[in-house]
């Protein structure tokens, strides 16, 4: 049986996330960009306007990606890291940052695809290392509310004891 950790982001992962987003967004000419987890949930998102698919987006493109990966499979391949489907008016560019994160990045024909290549493997490395990083104080295993929470519960739960 193979366990999975759980993906956990405290707030200042996720102002860097934010920030990454909105640099890559400018850079690369993109005009929506979203973090999501491998099972489909948004996980935070930049663009030049709402867009109310994002759930839909997130899911179908978590689902897409695990059928690649299995595409992968059948193929001998060890594993498949981007996606890439062309329309007549946008492209989207669906990319692994880690095991449980996903980066979408939707962009328009008029903006080459070698320009968010690049600019989109940079920020993959950078978000990597901002949740793969070593524990350095910025993604505690939980934070100080939480243990304090957890604390008083366990006492609560033995005081019978």
């Amino acid at each position: 049986m193979a366990r999975r950790k759980g993906l956990v982001i405290n707030d200042r992962q996720l102002d860097r996330c934010d920030d990454l987003l909105r640099r890559l967004k400018e850079v690369s000419g993109s005009s929506f960009l979203a973090l999501i987890s491998t099972s489909g949930q948004p996980i935070t998102t930049a663009s030049d306007e709402y867009h109310p698919e994002t759930l839909s987006l997130a899911s179908l493109a978590a689902s897409s990606f695990a059928a690649t990966q299995q595409l992968a499979k059948i193929l001998d391949e060890n594993e498949f890291t981007l996606l890439f489907h062309e329309g007549k008016g946008l492209n989207l560019h669906v990319s692994q940052v880690t095991d449980q994160v996903l980066l979408i990045v939707t962009f328009g024909r008029e903006t080459p695809v070698g320009k968010v290549r690049l600019y989109t493997q940079r920020a993959i490395e950078v978000l990597r290392q901002l949740f793969d990083g070593p524990e350095d104080g910025i993604a505690p295993a939980m934070d100080a509310d939480f243990e304090t929470a957890a604390g008083f519960a366990m006492d609560d739960l033995f005081k019978d004891v």
